[in-house]
Formats: structure tokens, sequence, C-alpha cells
């Protein structure tokens, strides 16, 4: 299954490369995500929330409203993951705190576990960290 994916930072869709540098400067995710919507469910990731450094709730709530959307980034503790699926998320993309306790804890059938790479390496924290493993031991 491929899922089209709308990064989100400062309000606007982006691209990073290594959850650094921006490549793509897209601007408005809201008709992006009519285009994407047309093949089904499209993931949202807030980089801002992932990186510790705001938020864009307010906008992903306008587009968990209106498409079918996976919902991602900076969702570190069970009650956060929960709320977005109240709110309307069709799944919850965990990368950082997909461990097997957190998962226990959700409704498996609403959950995306996704791993960050770079070289490799497992990174966890926005891209920030290195987790010393490799993506086939996580």
């Amino acid at each position: 299954m491929i899922i089209p994916s709308i990064d989100l930072q400062d309000g606007q869709a982006v691209q990073l490369i290594g959850g650094e540098e921006r490549e793509i400067e897209a601007g408005d995710p809201m008709p992006i995500a009519e285009r994407f919507a047309v093949v089904g469910d499209i993931a949202v990731i807030d980089l801002d929330a992932a990186m510790r450094k705001g938020s864009n709730a307010a906008l992903i709530e306008r587009l968990v409203a209106r498409f079918d959307c996976n919902v991602g980034g900076g969702i570190r503790d069970v009650e956060t993951a929960l709320q977005w699926l109240d709110k309307g998320a069709k799944r919850i993309i965990l990368g950082t705190m997909a461990k097997p306790e957190i998962l226990a804890r959700l409704p498996k059938e609403r959950l995306i576990a996704a791993l960050d790479a770079r070289h490799g390496e497992v990174v966890v924290e926005g891209w920030k960290e290195g987790t010393g493993q490799g993506i086939m031991e996580r």
C-alpha cells in the first residue's frame, strides 16, 4: 500500500532532507490534500511537534475533518494518540513511541509504525538522535 504524505512545518507543506534542510516549500497543504485524497488515505506528519518546535495541531484537525488522514509526528504518549483517534484520525503513525509496551495500549488496527533511518541507522526525535540500531534490528 502506498500512502501519500504531507509534512507540515510552520503551517506549510514542506519536504525536508534528513529532517533538516528544506528541499521543497509547497505552501498551503489543503489543495495538496485534495489532490492526494483521490487515491485514498493521506499521511499528515507534524514536523514541528516531532522536533519539539511547536505544533500544527489546528491545521491537522482541519485536514482530519475533510480527509482520511493518518496522523504522525510528535505523538509521544498514549493519551495524545487516543486524542488524535477521537478527533477523527484514521490511524496513528508512531515513530519514537512505537515500543511494545505502548503499542499494547492502543488499537492495533489503527496503528502504523514508522522508522526513520539515516545510512541504515534508525533515528528518533525528529531525526536528531541515532539509536545505534540498524533498521532490521528495530
